[in-house]
């Protein structure tokens, strides 16, 4: 179950200057996640509850590589 997200502006992403919003949803294991971040997918915070807080936690930065290698352009005929 989904539950309806807060579309209130929140104000503006300091990486993009998206606008930032105020989501409230529930995980695939049932546990309350709540996150504010903008629609470009920077986040201010993320609380999930029903996680164990006596958990180490995990604050390495994990970078992706790129998934384009190389972008260009062509005309039609």
């Amino acid at each position: 179950m989904t539950k309806e997200p807060n579309q209130k502006i929140h104000g503006y992403c300091e990486k993009c200057k998206a606008p930032v919003f105020l989501n409230n949803s529930d995980d695939q294991f049932g546990n309350t996640v709540i996150t504010l971040n903008c629609w470009n997918g920077h986040y201010a915070w993320i609380n999930i509850e029903g996680i164990e807080s006596d958990l180490p936690a995990d604050n390495k930065t994990r970078v992706s590589a790129s998934l384009v290698k190389r972008i260009s352009f062509f005309k039609l005929p």
